[in-house]
């Protein structure tokens, strides 16, 4: 997933494995632990490094996860990101088409 989307976008930075708390902040440590040790697997950056998207790969075991990915995707849109889920690596035209 990472060549494909520096592929379809490279005047774009790519970040693997970015941590919910590099992108979400809280003071209030109950708001805080909701997130701590989460992970999202991927980061698209413009060249001012300020976040397009972020995109999440998920494997067959997410099929028992529905609820647990809503949660995630629910604290990330609060925060102000889009988010996009693929079951499988999408093609360059398919990445230019949801993310421009």
């Amino acid at each position: 997933m990472y060549v494909r989307l520096k592929e379809a976008f490279p005047q774009y930075h790519v970040l693997a494995q970015v941590a919910f708390s590099a992108l979400i902040t809280s003071h209030n440590l109950k708001i805080r632990n909701q997130f701590n040790r989460k992970v999202t697997d991927f980061v698209l950056l413009n060249e001012s490094l300020q976040v397009l998207v972020i995109i999440e790969l998920d494997d067959p075991t997410h099929l028992y996860k529905v609820e647990e990915d809503k949660f995630r995707d629910h604290m990330l849109h609060e925060a102000g990101y889009r988010v996009l889920r693929y079951t499988e690596i999408p093609s360059v035209r398919q990445l230019q088409k949801d993310i421009d």
